[in-house]
């Protein structure tokens, strides 16, 4: 837990709207790739930024870039990490409008190849990760819900559709689509909204492995109708919309961000 004294620090700030009235969005996975983007995008809506992950100086060098911003570090695999990072965010500004849920891990192995140590940690971070987070943020969001402005946007992938050959990270993402549902559901009595944004192939560290090899680039590239990898701002600009209030009547909505690669069905897999 960080200390007052930095959460004061953080709280200064100059601007027409006071520092306390601005909307405020959490964002696991902050460090780099989509969630590094989505925490620039939302800095330029307007919001303050909380930027969660478990690299610390990455997650304090993305803050650097969102002016007022908010570095935490946690472990999502950790309950009480996970709820202590909300208690900051609420002790810096006092409420919390947005969430995204762009952490995640993946391991490229298929069945054979995947033990139950490795299923178990990718599941931990990338399904049980985000209810964690869902799970301690809601009081907050149910807080002032009523004018229709708060959002859950969970990051997803078109794996969790067509599958790409990797058991664990294609299950998880298949749960976080089927999570998203029942939380929209669960929370639009309180006029809150829950969506879920699928990438498919975008160029974030995650995907380095992929890109290392030029033919290897070329062969995903093919496999995709717009004939590129997307890059992390394509995805950011997606959850931005869903989280502003011109997406108030959006709701348990898959929304893909994949160059077309679902609608043919193909596995632009680097395998």
């Amino acid at each position: 837990m960080i200390e007052s004294s930095q959460l004061a620090r953080a709280a200064q700030g100059a601007g027409g709207m006071s520092e306390m009235e601005r909307r405020v969005a959490l964002v696991t996975g902050g460090a780099s790739g989509i969630g590094a983007a989505t925490c620039v995008a939302l800095h330029e809506d307007g919001f303050a930024v909380a930027v969660l992950d478990r690299d610390g100086d990455g997650a304090a060098a993305t803050a650097e870039r969102c002016g007022e911003a908010l570095a935490l570090t946690a472990d999502l695999r950790d309950e009480q990490a996970v709820r202590e990072a909300v208690a900051d965010v609420i002790a810096w500004r006092g409420r919390l409008d947005v969430v995204v849920n762009a952490a995640g891990v993946l391991h490229r192995t298929g069945l054979a190849d995947t033990d139950a140590e490795t299923w178990a940690r990718v599941l931990d971070i990338n399904l049980t990760g985000a209810f964690r987070v869902c799970e301690a943020a809601q009081p907050h969001l149910l807080d002032g819900a009523e004018d229709g402005t708060k959002r859950i946007v969970n990051i997803g992938s078109c794996a969790g559709e067509i599958g790409y050959a990797y058991p664990a990270y294609t299950a998880s993402k298949g749960g976080i689509i089927a999570l998203t549902r029942q939380l929209a559901a669960e929370l639009a009595p309180h006029r809150i909204t829950v969506n879920v944004v699928n990438p498919g192939f975008i160029r974030t560290p995650i995907n380095d492995d992929a890109f290392a090899d030029p033919a290897q680039e070329r062969r995903v590239a093919e496999r995709i109708p717009l004939g590129r990898m997307g890059e992390p701002e394509e995805v950011a600009a997606v959850v931005r919309f869903l989280a502003s209030p011109a997406a108030g009547y959006i709701t348990a909505e898959t929304i893909r961000v994949d160059g077309g690669q679902t609608a043919i069905g193909a596995v632009a897999s680097p395998k």
